[in-house]
């Protein structure tokens, strides 16, 4: 076998040395057969998830027309979670990477890798506890957030840490179910002069969930952030308080239909009077729906409030709309249609709108009961008060996929 493969993708030829050495495939084959003689009852054991994927893409950085340039991709996934069950408790440690190589756009490579430790304690029937602790490092997209297309030929790195612990007290089946979650995470951004960025991440919630059938309830939720940012300048500091008052109703009444339904108010108080307070109406509707057992159609709403990723610039309202239907064509084969329609707001010194909008098409064949492949195509847009902000790409894709599971 040779050193180094050489991948094709349609008419252009890629020459991807630096992560596509035949010294990846034998440790691919050894967490497959770890994983079909090692799997336990219960869920426990090693079940990894591995996914290659080649894709052509004609406007890698999401900038305007005019500055368009299109590159091949190939991204190897890996999700690697090893789970533990003792007596009623459970233990979970996962691994998570992602590394993508570009043909030309070499700049553009990156490996995000994600480490999560979480135990969850069965002390009684009514009362459960859960730890996490957790590393993350990451990268942000072109078309991230607020982000400005071709602001750095690099993209934003960062890391994050967390430490996460939940009280339950009550089930599911309980005419009351209390969930109390405290939450610190710890962001820095490691390039691109991106510093002021830096945020120190506190979450208090508490929630009570009524049930007022078997399977519908009504949860009421206070949710308390405080945005503690570390490198930004008095005069353009904007940490701040979130305080979140929620309400709705979760339902599983048939097999046909679940969902969830949240909507409440939101106020984000900022320590600097540079920015202005944001008082909103927020929602969330997950819904999904069945209507044979080979379709299943899902649709939701979105609207709340997210953190800016440009200096000087205050949060800003986020509104989505999704919609998706998946379809069983024969037991091996699968087909999926999914669109997202964004809209943005700011407010600083202008007024700026953005438009989004996202559509994919997948089809999705098992080969065997662990093995996959399927292409895609996904189209992405963004319209712009901004002109530097507006962009259209096209993404086609094809991907082989493990997957191991009970």
């Amino acid at each position: 076998m040779s050193n180094r493969i050489k991948c094709s993708f349609g008419l252009k030829r890629m020459n991807l040395r630096n992560t596509c050495k035949t010294q990846i495939f034998p440790v691919i084959f050894l967490l497959c057969f770890f994983a079909q003689t090692s799997l336990a009852s219960n869920n426990s054991g090693f079940q990894p998830k591995i996914d290659i994927q080649l894709q052509r893409e004609d406007n890698v950085r999401r900038a305007p027309k005019q500055s368009k340039q299109s590159d091949s991709i190939l991204i190897l996934k890996m999700d690697l979670p090893l789970r533990w069950n003792f007596g009623k408790h459970k233990l979970d440690l996962t691994y998570k990477s992602e590394y993508a190589e570009y043909a030309d756009q070499k700049v553009l490579n990156y490996n995000d890798h994600q480490l999560s430790s979480r135990l969850l304690l069965d002390h009684s029937y009514r009362l459960n506890t859960e730890y996490e602790l957790g590393y993350i490092r990451e990268h942000d997209m072109p078309d991230d957030n607020n982000i400005v297309a071709n602001r750095a030929d690099k993209p934003s790195q960062w890391k994050e840490k967390y430490v996460q612990a939940n009280l339950l007290y009550g089930t599911s089946s309980s005419p009351g179910e209390v969930i109390t979650q405290l939450k610190y995470r710890q962001r820095d951004y490691t390039n691109n002069k991106q510093k002021f960025l830096n945020s120190n991440r506190t979450s208090l919630s508490g929630t009570f969930h009524y049930r007022i059938t078997p399977k519908t309830r009504i949860p009421f939720e206070l949710n308390i952030i405080n945005y503690d940012y570390q490198n930004s300048t008095p005069i353009t500091n904007p940490s701040s308080t979130e305080y979140r008052y929620l309400t709705g109703i979760s339902w599983d009444a048939t097999v046909k239909s679940d969902g969830i339904l949240q909507l409440g108010f939101l106020e984000k108080k900022y320590d600097n009077s540079r920015y202005n307070d944001i008082s909103i109406f927020v929602l969330r509707l997950d819904a999904a729906w069945r209507p044979n057992t080979f379709t299943k159609l899902v649709f939701g709403v979105v609207r709340d409030v997210t953190e800016s990723l440009q200096i000087s610039s205050s949060a800003y309202i986020q509104n989505y709309l999704h919609t998706s239907v998946s379809h069983i064509i024969t037991p091996r084969t699968t087909l999926f249609f999914g669109t997202r329609y964004t809209i943005s707001e700011t407010d600083d010194f202008i007024a700026v709108k953005n438009t989004g909008f996202n559509a994919q098409f997948k089809a999705r064949h098992s080969l065997r009961r662990w093995l996959y492949v399927g292409i895609s195509y996904r189209h992405i847009g963004r319209d712009s008060d901004i002109n530097n902000l507006d962009f259209k790409t096209n993404i086609f894709m094809f991907e082989i996929q493990t997957q191991f599971n009970n």
